[in-house]
């Protein structure tokens, strides 16, 4: 049978936000080319989690006329995170302005809260895994047939969201095969104009996912809720072969001619028996590239990082998230022990992994200052060098941290829909601001500026009342900062260095 020519194939335009690599959206758009469908995918701005920038009128434009021209059967929106809603509604709306053909959202924020997208103008939400479920949605609207059977999928009856349970989902997700790396149909929007063609193409560093969950319960995570609502059988982490994750290596090599690293964005990276011995021997064979990962205190292990350190392995960014047990154990839900976070950082150490970076979460309404002082006596035992990356804690809508702090009393539960939905600019401000007592102010300095040598001697000095010493401290904290940046600069040229080092010397 002759190949049906794009221009003769029904379209469905998909749509990622602020996400230039968006593995979902790739993931739905191989699934629909598979299916017989062409596919407009427009990424919709760029991550800026320092200044980001809500969507313009011009953009909204660019977008209405995408969508015309594409005369689709269905526009799929890709709805992941509360925090820039505002634009997202206003996406939807210039949809269901430019065309007649139904939208359906998905993602992480639409699974968790389909009747929000329906009362807000979707026609359809799809929750969970959509390869297949979207697929047959599509080709229910486009044959005029009923789509009331297809698991997964809610929409609106009445007042209510009428919600069929989730299924058509696989534990061997290699059956969902790669995603796309170069959408050949797709466009960028940002900064008022519209750009032609993949922006991931342009990329220095290629996101890829060897599995899908993650096996931790953290209450500032929605990935606890994800998994509560996955169908009986269907597991909690779900691994990729091998061969798949290096199919989709090999294949973005092949079209991402700048790149120069691989970042695993995986929740854990996979540690299944023998997984690891494969994986090494096939990305030394076929990528040969460094690469970041991201652990968990209770998964680190020394041999299984010298195995990835020798091909490639250069960064293991960790969360610690907090000092203090009491806030990690009755706060976080994370039950790792001070000391297996000092193993797990003296392991990546050991290993000789070239760079280990620790996430803590800072200065939010549970903590006292005691637990900030015990972050920083943490902090202190860091075997260096390493990176410190501080930032405060953010109320996303599902997580089981929302229900504590109103239960608590921190706040109410009006005062928590005002936080959690604030305008996308109020949202990253507190994600990064600062608010807080003097003495918070202090021992934050502290523990940011204890990451470079220079500064240990003083702050030695000053722990016992930071407070007497903040005009030190605040030029101690500046200083840093830009030490922070050119640090930045050293571990990117470290990377292209090593990509030549590794393509001259691929067993290296």
């Amino acid at each position: 049978m002759p190949e049906i020519s794009a221009a003769a194939k029904p379209t469905v335009v998909l749509v990622a936000f602020y996400n230039k690599k968006a593995l979902g959206v790739r993931y739905l758009q191989a699934a629909l080319e598979r299916a017989g469908y062409a596919v407009r995918t427009v990424f919709y701005k760029d991550f800026n989690s320092v200044r980001p920038s809500p969507t313009t009128q011009q953009e909204l434009e660019l977008f209405r006329k995408v969508v015309a021209e594409a005369n689709p059967v269905l526009v799929g929106l890709s709805v992941m995170s509360s925090m820039y809603l505002d634009t997202v509604y206003q996406v939807l709306d210039a949809a269901l302005s430019a065309t007649s053909a139904p939208v359906v959202c998905g993602g992480a924020f639409a699974t968790m809260f389909p009747q929000k997208m329906l009362e807000r103008g979707a026609r359809f939400v799809l929750r969970a895994d959509g390869e297949e479920n979207l697929c047959r949605l599509a080709n229910a609207l486009r044959n005029g047939t009923d789509y009331t059977d297809i698991p997964s999928l809610c929409w609106m009856e009445g007042s209510e969201a009428h919600c069929n349970d989730i299924g058509g989902l696989v534990n061997e997700v290699d059956q969902c095969g790669l995603p796309v790396v170069d959408s050949k149909s797709a466009c960028y929007i940002e900064h008022d104009t519209l750009v032609e063609g993949d922006p991931q193409l342009s990329t220095r560093s290629y996101e890829v996912i060897a599995s899908r969950g993650c096996p931790f319960t953290c209450s500032y995570c929605c990935c606890v809720n994800l998994r509560r609502l996955l169908p009986k059988g269907i597991h909690g982490v779900r691994t990729r072969s091998v061969k798949s994750v290096i199919d989709e290596l090999v294949e973005a090599k092949k079209k991402c001619k700048k790149l120069v690293f691989i970042h695993f964005y995986d929740e854990i990276f996979p540690n299944l028996p023998g997984w690891v011995d494969e994986f090494v021997k096939e990305y030394g064979k076929r990528i040969h590239l460094p690469f970041t990962i991201w652990s968990h205190p209770k998964m680190v292990d020394l041999e299984t990082l010298k195995k990835l350190k020798s091909v490639g392995l250069t960064e293991v960014i960790m969360g610690i998230q907090s000092g203090s047990e009491r806030v990690r154990r009755d706060i976080f839900h994370r039950y790792e022990t001070q000391e297996e976070i000092l193993n797990a950082i003296k392991a990546i150490r050991a290993a000789g992994v070239f760079w280990g970076s620790f996430d803590l979460m800072l200065q939010h309404p549970f903590e006292t200052i005691q637990d900030l002082k015990e972050s920083y006596y943490l902090v202190k035992q860091f075997p260096s060098p390493y990176e410190l990356q501080l930032h405060g804690l953010n109320f996303l809508p599902g997580t089981d941290i929302v229900d504590m702090a109103i239960d608590q009393g921190l706040c109410t539960a009006e005062e928590m829909e005002g936080v959690m939905f604030a305008p996308m600019e109020e949202q990253f401000g507190a994600y990064w601001k600062q608010d807080a007592s003097q003495e918070s102010q202090a021992w934050y300095r502290m523990i940011y500026c204890w990451q470079f040598e220079k500064f240990r001697k003083k702050l030695l000095s000053w722990e016992p009342d930071p407070t007497a010493h903040m005009v030190e401290l605040d030029l101690c904290y500046a200083q840093a900062q830009k030490m922070a940046r050119t640090r930045y600069l050293y571990k990117k040229g470290y990377v292209v260095w090593r990509r030549m080092v590794m393509g001259l010397h691929p067993t290296k």
